[in-house]
């Protein structure tokens, strides 16, 4: 019926609308952690079977396995493995085919080459799909990220987007505890005890849901709680799955890797939006840590992967810069799960860096980005450090990170 549809994303919308609200976030609270993960994995089977399932069908037009196992099989990757390095991870390098001292291998890529003379063409890679998988993909590519995009930034707590209201609007809200890198672990579990008056061992768990301890409290404000509808954290809950479908699947075909990159990169009407991946990197702030992580996972796997697209968004990023920088001068989370963090994936490639220098003028964004969050300063002129407040010194701290993107 969908590929017969004349509007696809009405129809998509109406079968979304229908069934994530019935499927995600509907499960109350389980007594043990045995009950948790049955209920987990029956989540996880019904968003199989009748979210992602239908979806797979839909961009192959055949049974999933078989159509997946074809795209793999016909699939030339590019070199790039897209692997993403943790802190302390080891890397390789080649004298002879690296570009320049910021190309590295990690250890599987590494041990599984047979390094020969002369350098690769890290662009190259499969781009052939068929007329009629390569519409389809344009089309449900463009509907998933548009809805993705729209449910992680959207801001009403009782109300969805056009289309997405489910048949039956049942009374239901849940209260929702966002979390932070400010407040200690045993701040968290003591506030939850005195506001929900549960366990010590049910705070726990509830603190321990997508948190991480810290061992000191730096700023007074106080945790993000918001009230909302359950069918608007169900829609988010499935725009993060969605999110990670489309990384996952894009894996077994460079050409679907490249048409994302395409749909991602898309320019919008006129608006305050250049395009979808512009919407995501204005709105990081506001997102919540697991949203971030899913989506900069998936730049990482797709724009980020290709020379090409790299660069379209580097261009973009430097556009943005001071904005997503002032942005994180307020932001409650650390670097590493802010979108600025992506600076060293741009900034570090000599050949990226100095094309934004020279187009964007990139330098002097830098400097006067720095320059302007230096605000206290004697009748001479002269910057006054001594005299921040505890909030001005951590966000001076903050600041500094704006030298190493100049390095």
């Amino acid at each position: 019926r969908w590929l017969e549809a004349a509007d696809l994303q009405q129809e998509l919308y109406r079968h979304l609308a229908q069934y994530v609200p019935r499927i995600l976030c509907v499960g109350g609270w389980a007594a043990s952690s045995r009950e948790e993960h049955r209920e987990e994995q029956r989540e996880d089977l019904a968003v199989q079977l009748l979210l992602l399932a239908p979806l797979e069908w839909l961009l192959l037009g055949e049974e999933p396995s078989s159509g997946l196992a074809l795209l793999q099989e016909n699939n030339q990757p590019s070199p790039l493995c897209g692997h993403v390095f943790r802190v302390g991870e080891p890397t390789y390098s080649c004298r002879e085919c690296a570009a320049d001292p910021t190309c590295v291998l990690c250890m599987q890529c590494f041990l599984g080459s047979t390094l020969k003379p002369g350098r690769e063409d890290l662009t190259a890679g499969n781009t052939h799909l068929q007329t009629h998988t390569l519409r389809r993909c344009v089309c449900l590519f463009s509907v998933l990220l548009q809805y993705s995009v729209e449910m992680l930034t959207w801001d009403q707590e009782e109300t969805l987007p056009a289309g997405l209201k489910p048949p039956e609007w049942a009374d239901t809200y849940l209260c929702m505890l966002f979390n932070d890198e400010v407040h200690t672990y045993e701040q968290v579990i003591y506030t939850l005890q005195k506001a929900v008056s549960c366990s010590q061992k049910e705070a726990v768990s509830f603190a321990t849901t997508g948190r991480k301890s810290r061992n000191t409290s730096r700023q007074s404000k106080p945790l993000r709680v918001q009230v909302m509808h359950s069918s608007v954290v169900a829609h988010q809950c499935f725009a993060l799955r969605a999110l990670s479908w489309m990384g996952n699947i894009i894996q077994y075909s460079d050409g679907l890797r490249r048409t994302l990159c395409q749909v991602c990169l898309q320019k919008l009407p006129e608006g305050q939006f250049s395009s979808l991946v512009d919407k995501l990197m204005l709105n990081d702030s506001k997102m919540w840590k697991g949203a971030r992580n899913v989506y900069h996972q998936l730049l990482m796997n797709s724009l980020l992967m290709d020379l090409k697209y790299k660069k379209v968004f580097a261009i973009q990023f430097a556009k943005n810069y001071r904005r997503l920088q002032t942005d994180f001068m307020e932001d409650d989370h650390e670097r590493v799960v802010s979108v600025t963090s992506l600076s060293v994936q741009l900034f570090t490639v000599p050949t990226m860096a100095r094309m934004l220098m020279v187009e964007q003028d990139l330098m002097t964004t830098i400097i006067r980005t720095f320059v302007d969050h230096l605000r206290h300063r004697d009748l001479q002129g002269r910057f006054q450090f001594d005299r921040y407040t505890a909030q001005q010194a951590f966000k001076f701290g903050r600041v500094q990170s704006l030298i190493g993107d100049l390095k």
